[in-house]
């Protein structure tokens, strides 16, 4: 693995400022805005050509064995639609909920800090991200989850003791799970294409929105490196496998194997496809 390419390298030895205002000037041409209080008109561009997708699985997914396995109940393991369906709307929700209790802690931002601004922005980009894998419902035929995900009591619990953390403890275990989700995403756009052989438009189609997030994840890796010193990227890499099995239950339907996360090893960002190379930043 080079230097260049790991998610657990320092990042540049430039001014931070330089960096976090080239990664804010990124995400606003990517984003269409900054105001992450608000909407970003190029991601409700995005979404909204999503749901003129014509594409449908032609696969049937049972809507009651849905919304069961979305509230953790037990499903049909080998109902391979079905397990994909809830593996793209759960390998989010972890982030997403801990987004929203982490986001009490940076409940004042400071108006003239970039860094404030940035990880404003990025709060924002997860709630995105739901919406995007939500969006795979339609395509499946049965409706999005009318209730919210809830999560085990040990992560609630982990999350919930992130908001009163010291900085020196927060940002190597978010560095922890973005590159874990990096992985885990990463892991699941090579999924749909062994899943789905002879659908190759819906193939495509979930791909697309996997390629979406994934942009966004290496941008917040590469905003996350630039807060912790050598010691929280030790820590990092030392997280990231855990997290990555907090995905098991769901990816193990779609091929996930005991020794899978030893490829965790081999991550980097030249690993990643072409697409989200060229259009990701990452420093």
């Amino acid at each position: 693995m080079s230097q260049a390419a790991s998610f657990y390298a320092p990042v540049p030895e430039s001014p931070r400022e330089d960096l976090l205002a080239s990664y804010l000037a990124f995400l606003e041409k990517r984003d269409g805005g900054l105001d992450g209080d608000g909407t970003f008109p190029h991601r409700e561009a995005w979404l909204e050509e999503s749901r003129d997708w014509s594409v449908r699985s032609r696969q049937q997914v049972d809507v009651a064995s849905f919304q069961r396995g979305w509230s953790g109940g037990k499903t049909d393991t080998g109902d391979i639609a079905l397990q994909t369906l809830l593996t793209f709307v759960r390998i989010n929700a972890g982030e997403a909920y801990g987004v929203e209790v982490v986001s009490r802690r940076h409940r004042d931002p400071d108006p003239s800090s970039l860094f404030d601004r940035v990880q404003r922005v990025l709060s924002k980009e997860e709630t995105y991200h739901t919406r995007i894998l939500l969006g795979a419902t339609d395509q499946f035929g049965v409706p999005a989850p009318a209730e919210a995900w809830r999560p085990p009591l040990l992560l609630k619990f982990l999350i919930g003791s992130l908001t009163y953390s010291p900085t020196a403890i927060f940002h190597p275990i978010l560095l922890g799970s973005e590159i874990a989700g990096i992985f885990a995403f990463n892991w699941l756009l090579k999924a749909v294409g062994r899943v789905f052989p002879d659908e190759p438009e819906l193939r495509e189609s979930l791909e697309r929105r996997l390629i979406e997030i994934l942009i966004d994840e290496v941008g917040h890796v590469a905003f996350n490196r630039m807060a912790v010193g050598p010691s929280g990227l030790v820590a990092a890499r030392r997280l990231a496998p855990y997290v990555v099995r907090g995905n098991l239950p769901d990816m193990r339907a779609l091929g996930w194997k005991a020794d899978s996360v030893l490829e965790l090893e081999r991550l980097d960002f030249s690993t990643l496809p072409e697409e989200v190379r060229r259009r990701s930043f990452f420093v």
